[in-house]
């Protein structure tokens, strides 16, 4: 029976590379996720451990390393005395103090450099040269010079010997001359495509530490323990020594490659699931066409379980190959992300590549897969009678009572589970609940699509059939459900995702449209797009808005995001320098108290964030802030709940204890008969010399609150255009069997006088109208499943449902494509048949 399947497959080599091929794509992105998260976690390990070189061990302040960053006012910071207390350990040979933050820097076209990775302050002394090297001048010896890395040059547009503008969240801007050029070991430009700036000690200080004699970080070498350090120092401090940094210190880095592994395994699960109906359709047809084979082998005296083997052995050989080859391609496709992640994320970090033992459950998923898909066909071979092999194998179509029954059954299942969700009646299973319950009703439509085939196929082809060859096509679409709904649902399945994603985007972006339009009464918009830092702007600069003839009110806004606490609670704060007139322009208003004058001890909330914590107005509650700093603030005034103020207001005088103690946005009213527009150009030449903000109208301030979903929108199109490619191959496997399967009757038709273009055309209309049934499929399931998220998230804020118009549009002319395109080799095939010797074909 081996050697009987295995000369079977060797003359059917065709089959098996179109069978492979979803296999191999599968376990490819399987594998490359896998080693991708691998070889970068190596590399980052790596890197890491070469700036951690010479380094025996580390004193930092604070519990979490994260907090000790001092890029703001919240760094826990070391007093100077501490580092002399270091130095005076026995053992202690050297120890350096670190003052490292974020800082923002203008480039020479006067914007930001480095908006999206963000510009690292430092103070350069000795050790700094321990993991960088000089490329051009020296370092700085004076608080107005600067030395800067080679990635920031390429930012920035400047460098040796020009003049750089610098500033911080807390200190005001500076002009620094550059004085140096500085890269990383192994000729790198950065480390994770940050920019950086070497300043010395005291500016660095000014910078980043509030201008005190303070450090975020020790770096210390010699033979002293980490234990006796210590006791010298006290527990106010915690000790690790340089491997412990190292290995704390990758682990962010790592986070990126981490982020997207989980992204491409996730596609290359879609891909595998996806492959499973390619697979089971494609032994249905080869169970199907070989019924006088299998016959004859039962007539023979091959038993049940002799046939079932037979087909799983083929299934298993075609796994093992398909997905050894899939692995070895996934080793090039990890390695190729790894140089993409570390080009485009990393800075150019080198790359090890590392094959983990983990990647090889890509061959199991393959394979495991390939064999499980194909025991359904393999147990419908072995029923095959030996009685079969002595007539023509004759296949009517089984009926779908059984499937559409079960398909009902699960979607109810689904359903009941989702209903449940949307008004709240899952108790502890929660969104996790919901979830299932969406999923278990994507396989019940799944296993209904048979039954849909036949009224859907009907209508989608009585568009074509103004042609004998367009109805022969339909009718041939239509004459078997099962087969047809099997290679739609591959094309269903990625449709269905991305028409999801596409409705739950458009839902977002209508929602913040109205939420704009109706609760927003400003006219133009002063705000940045966040990135790697927190945009702001100069108090001097918003006076500067205010005094404009044509401006009626301007609505101030700054934001407390980082740390802070109402009543042991993490929150987030807001201030304004003019509370009423920024409520009135967010349409927000007063339920009781007042928010006129609001006292140093004030404190405004919403009143649903009153009641969670059981308050009430005069209550006095504790407000602790990201720097540290507890203020007892009493509750002057409670607001009606609005989706734009919600949250808690303190006083202007509040606003030193802020991370930025800066405006971050500004909302302006301009008077009546006003140009706009012209009110636009004049805010934008007042904030000519800020560049992390720029102003914008209501249209263009959605779109920009919007425009990082388009981005994961046109991500996931392209990652999973993946499973349209194995859709095609579905529908080019399907065609190419039948045509097989049909030989005689193609024969037939072309005796009569059908010509080689008709046979072309009905193919091609077969071909188009499973891909169309796929799709329309797909965008139905699709907006349901978008409408069922949205309304689950409906009381989060996301409250209307909009449907991605043009997207569906397009997915329908997609579809017409694929269509075509998988339709060119089996109606070739088709076409050149010998008409005698398709008539003699048995």
């Amino acid at each position: 029976m081996l050697r009987a399947t295995l000369k079977g497959m060797a003359s059917r080599k065709a089959r098996l590379v179109l069978t492979s091929l979803a296999v191999v794509l599968g376990t490819m992105f399987v594998a490359a996720a896998m080693i991708l998260t691998a070889t970068m976690e190596k590399s980052v390990t790596g890197v890491i451990s070469d700036a951690f070189t010479g380094v025996d061990a580390v004193v930092s302040s604070a519990e979490d390393p994260a907090a000790a960053q001092g890029n703001t006012p919240s760094a826990t910071l070391i007093p100077g005395d501490v580092l002399e207390t270091v130095r005076g350990v026995d053992g202690v040979e050297t120890a350096a103090g670190d003052v490292s933050g974020q800082v923002n820097a203008i480039g020479d076209d006067g914007k930001l450099v480095g908006a999206f990775a963000p510009t690292i302050g430092f103070n350069w002394n000795d050790q700094s040269t321990g993991a960088n090297e000089i490329r051009d001048g020296r370092g700085p010896e004076a608080d107005d010079e600067v030395i800067v890395s080679a990635q920031f040059v390429k930012d920035s547009g400047l460098g040796f010997g020009d003049t750089v503008t610098a500033y911080s969240y807390t200190a005001d801007r500076a002009d620094y001359e550059i004085v140096g050029v500085f890269g990383l070991g192994g000729d790198r430009d950065s480390l994770a495509g940050e920019t950086q700036m070497g300043f010395t000690t005291v500016e660095a200080q000014r910078l980043l530490a509030q201008g005190e004699d303070a450090y975020m970080a020790i770096y210390v070498e010699g033979d002293a323990s980490t234990g006796a350090i210590a006791d010298a120092i006290g527990g106010d401090y915690r000790v690790q020594t340089g491997e412990e940094a190292s290995e704390e210190a990758a682990q962010g880095f790592a986070a990126v490659a981490d982020i997207m592994g989980y992204i491409f395994l996730g596609f290359g699960l879609v891909a595998v699931f996806v492959s499973v109906f390619l697979i089971i359709n494609t032994f249905t047809i080869i169970v199907a066409q070989r019924q006088r084979e299998l016959a004859l082998l039962r007539a023979l005296g091959a038993g049940r379980n002799q046939v079932v083997g037979s087909v799983l052995a083929e299934a298993a050989v075609i796994g093992v190959i398909a997905s050894i080859v899939g692995f070895g391609l996934g080793v090039l496709l990890g390695w190729g992300l790894s140089q993409l992640v570390s080009s485009f994320a990393m800075g150019g970090l080198p790359v090890e590549l590392q094959v983990p033992l983990t990647a090889l459950w890509a061959l199991a998923v393959g394979i495991g897969v390939t064999v499980l898909s194909a025991i359904v066909p393999a147990v419908k071979a072995s029923g095959v009678p030996p009685v079969a092999a002595m007539r023509d194998a004759v296949n009517p179509p089984k009926p779908l009572r059984g499937i559409t029954i079960a398909g009902l059954a699960v979607t109810a299942v689904g359903g009941v589970l989702v209903a449940l969700g949307l008004t709240d009646n899952l108790g502890e299973l929660g969104l996790g609940g919901f979830l299932t319950g969406v999923g278990i009703a994507f396989v019940g439509i799944t296993l209904l699509t048979p039954i849909l085939s036949r009224p859907l196929v009907a209508l989608l082809g009585a568009v074509m059939s103004w042609s004998f060859s367009g109805r022969l096509g339909k009718l041939n679409a239509g004459r078997n459900p099962r087969r047809t709904a099997i290679t739609a649902s591959a094309l269903m399945i990625a449709v269905a995702l991305v028409t999801g994603i596409a409705t739950l985007v458009s839902s977002f972006k209508e929602t913040t449209a109205e939420l704009t339009d109706s609760n927003l009464e400003s006219d133009l918009i002063v705000m940045g797009q966040q990135g790697a830092n927190i945009p702001t702007f100069l108090p001097e600069t918003l006076a500067e808005i205010k005094a404009l003839p044509e401006v009626a009110a301007v609505g101030d806004l700054y934001g407390e995001f980082f740390g802070a606490e109402v009543n042991d609670e993490p929150t987030m704060i807001y201030a304004s320098e003019d509370l009423p007139t920024t409520l009135g322009i967010f349409s927000g208003t007063v339920a009781d108290g007042s928010v006129d004058n609001l006292p140093d001890d004030g404190l405004a909330v919403n009143e649903s964030a009153a009641e969670d914590q059981g308050l009430a107005l005069g209550d006095t509650v504790p407000v602790t802030f990201a720097n540290g700093t507890t203020e007892q603030l009493r509750i002057t005034a409670i607001l009606d709940d609005s989706q734009l103020t919600d949250g808690w207001w303190v006083a202007p005088a509040q606003i030193q204890h802020f991370t930025v103690p800066k405006p971050m946005q500004a909302y302006i009213q301009v008077v009546d008969g006003a140009d706009v527009a012209a009110v636009q150009d004049e805010v934008d030449g007042v904030l000519a010399d800020e560049p992390e903000v720029s102003v914008t109208n209501n249209a263009e301030f959605v779109e920009q609150q919007t425009s990082q979903l388009d981005v994961l929108l046109a991500s996931v199109q392209i990652l999973l255009a993946l499973a349209i490619i194995i859709a095609i191959i579905g529908v080019v496997n399907t065609l190419v069997l039948s045509v097989l399967e049909r030989t005689r009757e193609l024969g037939l038709l072309r005796a009569v006088g059908m010509t080689r273009g008709q046979v072309r055309r009905m193919i091609t209309v077969e071909s188009v109208i499973i891909c169309l049934f796929g799709a329309v499929l797909g965008i139905a399931v699709g907006i349901g499943l978008g409408w069922t998220v949205q309304q689950a998230l409906e009381e989060e804020g996301l409250t209307n449902f909009a449907l991605p118009w043009g997207l569906i549009v397009g997915y329908l002319f997609a579809a017409v494509a694929v269509g075509l395109l998988a339709a060119i080799a089996p109606a070739a095939r088709a076409a050149k048949l010998n008409v005698l010797g398709a008539i003699a074909y048995e």
